[in-house]
C-alpha cells in the first residue's frame, strides 16, 4: 500500500484551513502571558529610583474601591495613562499603558463612578495607584 494516501491525509488535518478556529478563552489564555509580561514590566519600571516614600497599601479605601470596580478598568488606565505624560522619565511605562487595553475585561455595565484621581506630576501618587491598579489585574487573572 502506498503512503502517499496517508501522507495527504495528515497534510490535510494539520494545515491551518482545517483546523478549529481559536476560541476566545483560547486566545486570552495565550495572550495574559504576555500581560503578565507588560504587568512585570511596568512594575519593574516602578520600582527604579527615586522610590516612593509609601507603598500601595496606605491607598484610601475609596482609591482602591475605584481601582478594583471591574467597569471602570478602562477608564482607569486612560487615567494612567493621561497622568503619566506628566511625569519626567517614564516614556517606558507610557508605551507600555498602551499596549495594554486588550489585556482588560469587557466592562459588563455602565461604571457607577468617575475614574481615579491622580495628582498631576506627582510620581509617588501615580506608583502607589498603578502598582495596586496592576496588582488588581493580575490576581484576577489568577483566579
Amino acid at each position: 500500500m502506498s503512503r502517499l494516501p496517508i501522507l495527504l491525509l495528515l497534510h490535510l488535518l494539520v494545515s491551518p484551513g482545517l483546523q478549529a478556529p481559536m476560541t476566545q478563552t483560547t486566545s486570552l489564555k495565550t495572550s495574559w502571558a504576555n500581560c503578565s509580561n507588560m504587568i512585570d514590566e511596568i512594575i519593574t519600571h516602578l520600582k527604579q529610583p527615586p522610590l516612593p516614600s509609601s507603598d500601595f497599601n496606605n491607598l484610601s479605601g475609596e482609591d482602591q474601591a475605584i481601582l478594583v470596580e471591574k467597569n471602570l478598568r478602562r477608564s482607569n488606565l486612560e487615567a494612567f495613562s493621561k497622568a503619566v505624560k506628566s511625569l519626567q522619565n517614564a516614556s517606558a511605562i507610557e508605551s507600555i499603558l498602551k499596549n495594554l487595553p486588550p489585556c482588560l475585561p469587557m466592562a459588563t455595565a455602565a461604571p457607577t463612578r468617575h475614574p481615579i484621581r491622580i495628582t498631576n506630576g506627582d510620581r509617588n501618587d501615580f506608583r502607589r495607584k498603578l502598582k495596586f491598579y496592576l496588582k488588581t489585574l493580575e490576581n484576577e487573572q489568577a483566579q
